[in-house]
């Protein structure tokens, strides 16, 4: 599949099948500010001790990585083939990827510095089956050459699911209208309307509340390697002759310490600005739409119909702050552009926002209800488990290490305070269709399920969850991530529950209406075929 990189133009026709085309021919160029950062240290290095042989090395390794990049490139054609996209690669050992159009579930655009500097973005396309990362990544092409393929994409992979919701009465009629754009015998695009949106302050907040605390740590721990690596015996001479010359006051230390509080939550808020600044999330038809970033900016598509678990997380401070962070899983996907697999996470939400956003997205969800707290039993397993093992460190080294080692003690009042929290986060509903599942002691998660979209349960019981008569239910779901779980509920009622969630009403639904759409892509025939699926589905009023 050779052939001439052919410049995307705007507005083209839609045909059957398209010549292979090329990437960019500035993609080499790209690959030289990608491995710069990797490069920094060791000719940093380089030159510290023998400056003579930096540049050399730099020129040569410039020219070896152009070369090798441009026949990387030379040799990479894209192009849709029918119902398939096409992907050929490799210099020596050639490569040939066909991916079916239909079994395509996200095309997701990212444009880092490097790209947005030129004008181009990054194409990653998903499928069901992806994994660790996507089935496609174009890793360089223009504007109008990425929304030409999204065009592309949708027009190939709508006709079947259109049908098949035509045949089946109710089966998601607003995909075929996605913001993807509208193809041959489609219907005009839908409006696209806003979801979410987040100010910079609110960024802030989701920034001094939550994981990007973290970020200073990073950054300093990586300053103070590369000035280590670089300085060396300067650096060291340079700090002992400050700690022979004057030990600081007491006084100096505080004030040091309260400057450097008010940069660490700037530096935590920066962080959370730049990585998620101009946050929108929209909804055109079934499909929500991310755009985020201000540097790096991503752009990220999820189909609602796809999503398995909604995740709901708060930590002390948000709690007291009464908001949350929410992320929606999906099934299959690399989830490359949203950093972890195929989700959408939106940083900070109050509880009328929360509500909105789940009315979107679960509409048939009842919100979050009032969990059944878990049983005494649990309690008693919550302090053993964490008692035990605290008591076991901190009494020998009280005994050995008297009396500072009585220290260690603090230990046991830490681990009973966990155990406490631990216990207080367990709790759990099933109302509606959907299984509510919460766990977590200072950072608690509460997971919405729809019944709908559980593949599997697992009862598990412990020699000494079962002395108490207790057990935990994992409830399994399509896609990668943490299993959603009800943990260390009555072992009958935890039993109910798994037999109850697979026989449910809505699990058999679902399952038709895939089998629908899978018929109506594979055979053409889509009435016929999903006429005789939605007769064994269960009636519109089956429940649980």
């Amino acid at each position: 599949m050779a052939g001439a990189w052919t410049a995307p133009g705007g507005g083209a026709p839609i045909d059957s099948t398209e010549g292979p085309r090329r990437l960019h021919p500035a993609s080499p160029l790209l690959d030289l500010a990608r491995f710069g950062p990797q490069a920094a240290i060791p000719l940093l290095i380089t030159f510290g001790r023998r400056p003579g042989l930096a540049v050399p090395i730099v020129v040569v390794g410039v020219v070896v990585l152009l070369v090798a990049r441009y026949l990387v490139w030379s040799r990479f054609t894209y192009g849709v083939d029918g119902s398939s996209m096409v992907v050929e690669s490799g210099v020596l050992n050639r490569s040939r990827r066909v991916v079916p159009l239909d079994r395509v579930q996200q095309v997701d655009l990212q444009r880092k510095l490097r790209h947005r500097a030129l004008g181009l973005v990054v194409v990653r396309i998903d499928t069901a089956g992806g994994g660790s990362g996507p089935e496609v990544a174009l890793d360089a092409v223009t504007d109008v050459e990425a929304e030409r393929l999204r065009r592309v994409l949708a027009a190939r992979r709508t006709p079947a699911v259109a049908a098949a919701a035509g045949a089946g009465g109710a089966e998601h009629p607003t995909e075929a209208g996605s913001h993807l754009g509208p193809g041959p015998g489609l219907a005009p695009e839908l409006d696209e309307r806003e979801v979410v949106t987040l100010s910079a302050p609110r960024l802030a907040m989701a920034g001094v509340s939550g994981s990007k605390l973290l970020v200073v740590f990073a950054v300093l721990g990586s300053l103070f390697g590369l000035l280590d690596d670089t300085l060396g015996d300067v650096g060291q001479n340079a700090a002992d002759s400050a700690l022979d010359g004057a030990r600081p006051a007491l006084s100096t230390v505080l004030v040091v310490v309260l400057l450097g509080i008010p940069v660490w939550l700037a530096a935590a808020a920066g962080a959370a600005i730049l990585t998620d600044g101009g946050f929108r999330l929209t909804r055109r038809g079934d499909l929500l739409h991310v755009r985020r970033g201000l540097l790096d900016q991503r752009e990220a598509s999820l189909a609602i119909h796809r999503v398995q678990v909604v995740r709901i997380a708060q930590n002390p401070l948000r709690r007291m702050l009464g908001v949350v962070s929410v992320t929606l899983q999906s099934a299959g996907g690399s989830g490359e552009v949203e950093q972890q697999d195929s989700r959408i996470t939106v940083p900070l939400l109050d509880r009328v926002a929360l509500d909105a956003l789940l009315a979107e997205v679960l509409p048939d969800a009842p919100g979050l209800p009032a969990l059944h707290p878990a049983p005494p039993a649990a309690r008693r397993r919550a302090w053993v488990r964490r008692l035990v093992p605290a008591l076991a460190v901190a009494v020998p080294v009280a005994v050995l290490f008297a009396p500072l080692g009585l220290a260690a003690l603090l230990l046991v009042v830490v681990a009973a305070l966990d155990a406490e929290l631990a216990y207080r986060g367990l709790g759990w509903a099933t109302v509606d269709d959907h299984v509510v599942a919460r766990r977590g002691g200072l950072s608690r998660e509460t997971a919405l399920v729809p019944v709908a979209k559980v593949q599997s349960t697992r009862l598990v019981s412990s020699p000494f969850q079962r002395r108490s008569g207790l057990a935990t239910l994992l409830v399994d779901v399509a896609g990668r991530g943490r299993t959603p779980a009800l943990v260390d509920g009555e072992a009958s009622a935890m039993t109910g529950l798994r037999h109850g969630a697979l026989a449910a009403g809505a699990a058999r639904r679902d399952e038709a209406a895939v089998r629908r759409r899978v018929a109506a892509g594979a055979t053409g025939d889509t009435t016929a075929s999903a006429q005789g699926l939605a007769r064994r589905a269960d009636p519109p009023g089956a429940s649980w």
